[in-house]
């Protein structure tokens, strides 16, 4: 079996708008063979980097022509040392891992097999999601209360929110978090992410006020490059610190772990690829720490390889779940997993990712560029 074509497809932006929130492009891949298989795969998309990501996929696609594409750790390799040269970074990193995830989907359907059976087998029956309440529209916070009282009525055990996103101050923003948390049912957890929006005096003052509010997740404190606060952070508190989104490959997640500068490590998916992420919960198990599976994708392709992983990976702590992008995905995609109350999904026996994507859908849409976001100044 040799690979034919390598095959993008972008999602515009303005598919996924919503009243709750601006949409996000997506980049689904195709890999083609010779003996009619193919696998699907999605890579992560920066904002408006679309046409960027699907770029380098082609670029990185003609030297895929005629090879063999049961052999991913070959592929991985080549792609990391022969082409880049070692030079990789964020988007080169996206670009390898939306090609990656297709491979996966192609080597399960050859081998009549859900993708978990091939990184090892599944060490748990349903895997656990939690609802990220992120929107970039501007609400009052009463807003994004009810969004996640919703979330939480409809079935998830567990929200995300953004307490201190786009300049709010950290008073208003504890005083936010604490009428969340007020109004929201006591079995529903609480997860904080900053979006690296504090620095290590701020956040060390309102760690006391989210442990009272019974907070155990607190994500991005501050920027992942600054590891000295971030260890500082993850020694002085027994809330979960949780870094690690915006890294692209095992080295950087490796400095987190020897630095111990996070107890659980949140990998995207579509940014650093399952073989990669199966390698740093590997890592992270052995220095006592979890992996959250990040996912700010489509949940389609994404959505899939993070379930995947999710099964495989011992040392779980979750995986992300969006559901603005759940209709607009629904248009183009169908997950052929069963979703048990919204909080988790049953594994799937399907072949591949268990997933089915309607090409003629994704060729019929017509680009334009998503919302401009705020530009200072």
């Amino acid at each position: 079996m040799k690979i034919t074509d390598i095959k993008t497809f972008i999602v515009p932006a303005y598919v996924s708008d919503s009243d709750w929130a601006y949409g996000k492009a997506f980049v689904l891949v195709k890999v083609e063979t010779d003996e009619r298989l193919y696998g699907w795969g999605e890579a992560y998309v920066p904002n408006d980097c679309e046409h960027a990501i699907s770029a380098l996929i082609q670029s990185l696609a003609r030297y895929l022509a005629g090879t063999d594409p049961l052999k991913i750790d070959e592929f991985r390799h080549n792609a990391v040392h022969s082409f880049a040269n070692l030079q990789t970074g964020l988007h080169f990193s996206c670009a390898i891992s939306g090609i990656e995830t297709a491979l996966w989907d192609l080597n399960g359907k050859v081998r009549d097999q859900p993708v978990y059976e091939l990184l090892g087998g599944a060490c748990r029956k349903t895997v656990p999601i939690y609802a990220n309440c992120h929107s970039n529209k501007v609400f009052p916070f009463e807003e994004f209360i009810k969004y996640a009282r919703h979330q939480h009525k409809v079935g998830f055990t567990s929200v995300k929110v953004y307490p201190f996103w786009n300049g709010t101050s950290v008073a208003e923003g504890l005083q936010n978090l604490t009428w969340l948390r007020e109004s929201l049912d006591p079995r529903c957890a609480v997860l904080v992410d900053a979006w690296r929006a504090l620095d290590y005096e701020s956040t060390q003052r309102v760690l006391g006020d989210l442990e009272a509010l019974g907070i155990r997740w607190l994500e991005d404190p501050v920027p992942t490059e600054d590891i000295e606060s971030l260890a500082r952070l993850t020694q002085a508190t027994p809330i979960d610190i949780v870094a690690g989104e915006i890294l692209s490959d095992d080295a950087a997640f490796a400095v987190l772990l020897k630095h111990r500068a996070a107890n659980i490590l949140n990998p995207d998916i579509t940014c650093v690829g399952l073989s990669a992420i199966t390698s740093i919960a590997a890592s992270a198990q052995a220095a006592s720490c979890q992996v959250a599976v990040h996912n700010f994708n489509s949940m389609g392709p994404a959505l899939a390889a993070g379930l995947h992983a999710g099964a495989a990976i011992h040392n779980l702590a979750g995986v992300e779940y969006f559901s603005r992008f759940k209709a607009a995905t629904n248009t183009f995609c169908q997950l052929h997993w069963q979703q048990v109350e919204e909080r988790s999904f049953a594994l799937t026996e399907a072949p591949g990712l268990g997933i089915s994507v309607e090409e003629s859908v994704l060729r019929g849409f017509e680009y334009r560029p998503g919302t401009k976001r705020p530009w200072p100044g």
